[in-house]
């Protein structure tokens, strides 16, 4: 998988500093906000923050759009550690609108399951997920929901048996737990792959103005990623870190 020359571009500017970062970060904002053809990610980022559907910025949206135009025109996603259903969604919405099918798998507990840094609220989490959907008409039978948590052993040997061209980690906020995800789903990313992790600016850049994440999931990016030689670091936005699989790594296949 190759990157669009928009992504590739950000991949070679990117810079750590603060004032770099600061203008990545409202450029890409301003991107999801001003351009005509973002309207419907706009849409989309709006009702997630009138209705307290999810976290994370407002240009992560674009970040997005530009990993779903790098895909395959047939790509599979996978999110470990589903909310609401913002970021299933927004993959099912860009789909859509580039043209693309997204066979998308989410893991989740559909239970406010706390870690030791983040706490939820209690409530319908399925029919939230499925909400976001309906919000935006868009069809759900694409979508695939593996209950239970990422070191579950049914949920490894289920996501075991499948690759995907992106994995977006933003589950458990435990260290040993981010470093089990690291390890268990960076081998489910079929080379030329995405895999992007929340949380995870602590340390790694002059963040600005931008809120950096947290301690132990930059901890575990810093010892894992950082320096594996099957991924590259593409570039961070605010607390989101974009990493591309370049070549196979030890574990990969079918499990």
């Amino acid at each position: 998988m190759n990157l669009t020359p928009e992504l590739e571009l950000y991949a070679k500017a990117w810079r750590n500093e603060d004032t770099y970062n600061n203008d990545f970060h409202a450029a890409l904002g301003e991107a999801v906000n001003s351009l005509p053809e973002n309207a419907k990610l706009k849409e989309h980022r709006d009702w997630v923050e009138q209705n307290q559907w999810g976290f994370g910025d407002r240009p992560f949206h674009y970040v997005w759009k530009m990993l779903v135009e790098a895909m395959p025109q047939t790509f599979d996603f996978l999110e470990i550690g589903v909310f609401k259903g913002q970021v299933l969604s927004l993959i099912a919405l860009l789909a859509k609108e580039t043209g693309k099918t997204a066979k998308i798998t989410g893991v989740t507990t559909l239970q406010n399951t706390p870690d030791e840094r983040c706490k939820y609220p209690q409530g319908d989490y399925l029919n939230w997920i499925h909400g976001a959907y309906k919000q935006f008409g868009l069809d759900f039978s694409n979508t695939k929901l593996v209950v239970g948590r990422s070191n579950d052993q049914h949920v490894l040997s289920h996501i075991g048996a499948f690759d995907y061209d992106c994995c977006y980690i933003d589950g458990n906020h435990d260290f040993s737990i981010v470093l089990q995800d690291l390890d268990n789903y960076s081998k489910r990313v079929r080379v030329g792959g995405f895999l992007v992790v929340d949380d995870a600016s602590v340390g790694r850049l002059n963040v600005g103005n931008c809120w950096p994440g947290l301690d132990d999931v930059a901890a575990a990016v810093r010892e894992y990623l950082d320096p594996h030689p099957s991924f590259k670091f593409l570039f961070a936005c605010g607390h989101l870190n974009a990493f591309q699989k370049i070549k196979p790594q030890i574990g990969d296949g079918k499990a």
